[in-house]
């Protein structure tokens, strides 16, 4: 006889029934954005919502809390993210094209920026939603982050001094057990009692 509990299937059906997500759930949007219009664009979003930002330039990447990027001109990508949701972007030649997921309700921004809604049509689609987190390297010490194994990164996560460790909480939107779309929704102080 075997010392493995006995599985509760019906516990398991009722956690995969409660973790799914639907138009009623989650907004999903896309679109396109003009160089020209970034910053506008930009403002247009609840931005306090979504604090954490990584910007991505030609030679350098930030990861900073409530700022806009320094040069759009030198921007390739960007994640602004938190609580209210989040939104990617990613440079194709002098525009940018962009995602968005966060919480239901949400409307793009007024302007030409090729808004699409993920839902339009397909309204009957669901996906299951996990919390996960994710350790960040590096760790506080003298006063500034620190990882050995990182060689010239430069590890300033936008995190309370007196965090040891950070980690990145996000939800994942799967389905037929494929991830489809990833929600970073804030950093966390990381402790080794909950591997994270």
């Amino acid at each position: 006889m075997s010392n493995w509990p006995r599985v509760d299937f019906t516990q398991l059906v009722d956690k995969v029934a409660q973790s799914q997500r639907g138009w009623a759930d989650l907004t999903i949007l896309g679109g396109r954005c003009a160089e020209g219009d970034l910053l506008e664009f930009f403002r247009q979003w609840g931005l306090a919502e979504m604090p954490f930002r990584v910007w991505e330039y030609a030679s350098d990447i930030t990861f900073e809390k409530d700022t806009l990027p320094q040069n759009v001109v030198l921007l390739e990508r960007a994640r602004l993210f938190g609580t209210g949701g989040d939104l990617m972007l990613r440079r194709g030649g002098a525009a940018f094209d962009w995602r968005f997921i966060g919480p239901a309700g949400i409307q793009p921004p007024a302007g030409d920026y090729g808004a699409q809604d993920y839902w339009a049509g397909c309204q009957e689609m669901t996906f299951h939603q996990h919390d996960e987190t994710a350790l960040l390297w590096g760790k506080w010490e003298n006063d500034h982050w620190t990882d050995d194994r990182v060689g010239a990164a430069r590890l300033n996560y936008p995190a309370p001094a007196g965090w040891q460790r950070v980690q990145i909480c996000y939800k994942t939107f799967s389905r037929a057990g494929q991830v489809e779309f990833v929600w970073y929704t804030g950093l966390g102080e990381w402790k080794e009692a909950n591997n994270g």
